[in-house]
């Protein structure tokens, strides 16, 4: 281990960019292998620009060697990208057994029946706890230029991004089951 530490410390600023490009790698594929037509996307800007801005985000890569700042903006860029294929890895077997558009009709069946409250208290449960994770490492590393304090960072914004685009996507399930004149009557 400790040579791999050496080989890191000796080499930040490419390793950061190999980071930061597998992380986005295994964003982008775990997407795919989710809602290849991003009929699921929970993020509204890449389900309404698309693959191409999906790729395009890859070049994020670069910014270890943008100045003395690059490294930090990585950080979180990884522990948000980890973290968004992770659950995307772990959500993926539905729609890709029952296909993208029975998968997300069953979704909408689903909202139909939902109680708002539960499910927008159950999106700000998982967003508190996941930015818990970074508040405890801001009280353990509480220093800005301690590469924790950004994977802190990271964490912290990515219990936002859970808040704000899991409420999108249950907004809009909740308007597509409402618009579904069948879904009402089976209810």
């Amino acid at each position: 281990m400790q040579g791999a530490a050496e080989f890191f410390a000796s080499h930040t600023r490419p390793c950061l960019a190999a980071a930061i490009l597998l992380s986005r790698l295994a964003d982008i594929g775990s997407t795919w292998l989710a809602t290849p037509n991003l009929r699921l996307e929970g993020n509204p800007i890449v389900r309404k620009l698309g693959w191409p801005f999906a790729w395009a985000t890859t070049l994020v890569c670069v910014l270890p060697y943008v100045d003395d700042w690059g490294w930090a903006l990585g950080i979180p860029i990884i522990v948000m990208s980890l973290q968004v294929a992770a659950s995307n890895f772990s959500r993926v077997l539905f729609p890709r057994m029952l296909g993208e558009a029975e998968y997300g009709a069953l979704v909408e069946r689903v909202f139909q029946r939902a109680n708002r409250a539960l499910v927008y208290g159950l999106i700000a449960a998982s967003s508190a706890l996941t930015a818990a994770t970074g508040g405890l490492l801001f009280l353990f590393y509480p220093t800005p230029d301690e590469p924790a304090y950004m994977f802190a960072i990271g964490f912290v914004a990515y219990g936002a991004a859970i808040a704000v685009h899991t409420s999108a996507f249950a907004r809009r399930m909740f308007k597509a089951s409402a618009a579904e004149p069948e879904l009402r009557s089976a209810a």
